[in-house]
């Protein structure tokens, strides 16, 4: 999907009045704080894998945080994957934030939580099939400027018990780095992911690939700016999974590619 000059101001038009409607809509509750984001993308990648094909997605979520620290999500997007007849995806996620200090120059957030991935669509729940859904735990620590001001330092661990595909124990470890450009509004954004599952049979029964690997490094790497209260971002993604006697574009949902993607928050 190629985005020109009139998309890409139609886009920021869309966003901006998806902003306006939420901001005067949106539920007040008490001691609740309400957020909300929504996003188009060329394509929809999750751990370096294109989720929709390399296709176009939309996606949006929406957050309610208590002052507890306690807080539930909702988040969704359509998805297109190969051998996936799904055609939506629907997360809930419930957890708890709070401020750490380890001392007096280093106060890091902790965040746990539960996400359910739920898929939607035909052959998702026949009799006999592999079941997509599936259910994870993680925990996370983020560090605020950590190297230098304005950056944002992040690692974090996830366990499925039965991951995508019913494909048993997955492991998946990540760190994550955003800082500031000096003072030319733009920002970098990047991640490595390491991918762990129980054997390779599982591995290519959750992901696909050549079935020569029991786990697989995802990364990402670009740079994002700010226009008119949305925020662009071109982020080359992709993994280390071998797609050796792959044909016919079945290798492209794994290589690099190159990512747009334009969100605004709320």
């Amino acid at each position: 999907m190629k985005f020109g000059l009139k998309t890409l101001v139609a886009s920021v038009t869309l966003m901006g009045a998806i902003n306006s409607a939420f901001a005067a809509d949106v539920i007040s509750i008490p001691n609740v704080t309400t957020t909300g984001s929504v996003a188009m993308t060329t394509d929809y990648r999750f751990r370096g894998i294109s989720q929709t094909s390399n296709n176009p997605a939309v996606q949006g979520g929406l957050t309610f945080t208590h002052e507890s620290g306690v807080f539930l999500g909702l988040w969704g997007s359509n998805v297109a994957s190969v051998g996936n007849s799904n055609s939506a995806e629907m997360d809930a996620i419930i957890g708890y934030s709070m401020p750490l200090t380890l001392s007096a120059s280093l106060a890091p957030t902790l965040e746990v939580g539960y996400i359910r991935y739920g898929y939607f669509g035909t052959g998702d729940s026949a009799p006999g099939n592999e079941q997509p859904d599936y259910n994870e735990f993680y925990g996370k620590l983020t560090f605020a400027d950590s190297l230098i001001k304005g950056d944002s330092l992040s690692g974090a661990v996830t366990y499925a018990n039965e991951y995508f595909n019913q494909s048993d124990e997955y492991w998946n470890f990540n760190a994550s780095y955003s800082a500031p450009i000096a003072d030319t509004g733009f920002g970098f954004v990047g991640s490595v992911g390491y991918n762990s599952f129980k054997n390779k049979a599982m591995m290519a029964q959750a992901v696909g690939g050549d079935g020569s690997d029991d786990n697989y490094v995802d990364y990402k790497a670009g740079v994002n700016f700010g226009i008119q209260g949305v925020t662009a971002e071109l982020a080359a993604i992709g993994t280390n999974i071998s797609t050796s006697g792959f044909s016919n574009g079945d290798e492209k949902p794994y290589t690099t590619s190159a990512v747009f993607s334009l969100s605004k928050s709320f």
